[in-house]
């Protein structure tokens, strides 16, 4: 969750933990299988999942 705020914003660093946009959500690597699912509220970043990548997408498809 560190290295997300650090590179939130900043794009260069975002190819590193792998961010990228699913509809209102962000995602992110945090190791080789799992990922961080975090959407931006205001000056925050709320972190609202953490799982492999299968978990992710359940979690994005209950989420519509």
């Amino acid at each position: 969750m560190h290295a997300v705020a650090e590179s939130y914003g900043r794009p260069h660093l975002h190819a590193g933990i792998g961010l990228r946009v699913i509809g209102d959500f962000m995602e992110c690597r945090d190791a080789l299988d799992q990922r961080l699912v975090f959407q931006r509220q205001g000056g925050s970043l709320v972190f609202d999942f953490y799982g492999n990548h299968d978990e992710v997408r359940a979690f994005l498809r209950n989420q519509q």
